[in-house]
């Protein structure tokens, strides 16, 4: 399990004072970062040393209660299951320890030709 926390600024919310609807999938896209780095990796390095991208294939989320200006905010991400070129997360959003938004997302690795290619060994150890 990985965590992240953040604060909801000013330019994360919308017009009616809650945080728009798509940052929340910014939110875990930074979580999921950090949870690379947190591995030892950074995402310029994969790029770099590895010829390996993680791109999003399919996020599947569901709001469950707005966040608002000031709050803070916990990522909670759990890698599910590694495949050969895959890797499935859960990535949940709490507030006050109370889950407000949920998602599972599938990652691909693909090469810098966009092509999918196996994740390498090393890393595909770390993420199991």
């Amino acid at each position: 399990m990985f965590n992240f926390s953040l604060k909801v600024y000013y330019e994360d919310t919308d017009s009616g004072g809650v945080v728009y609807y798509a940052n929340y999938l910014k939110f875990t896209e930074r979580a999921r970062t950090n949870m690379i780095q947190d591995l030892g990796f950074t995402l310029n390095q994969l790029h770099d040393d590895y010829d390996c991208l993680f791109i999003v294939k399919k996020v599947n989320c569901e709001y469950l209660q707005s966040a608002k200006l000031e709050d803070i905010l916990e990522v909670h991400s759990k890698i599910i299951q590694v495949k050969n070129a895959s890797f499935e997360l859960e990535q949940n959003i709490y507030r006050n320890n109370k889950i407000i938004f949920q998602s599972n997302i599938i990652m691909v690795c693909v090469n810098t030709k966009g092509k999918p290619k196996k994740i390498p060994e090393n890393i595909a150890l770390l993420l199991r």
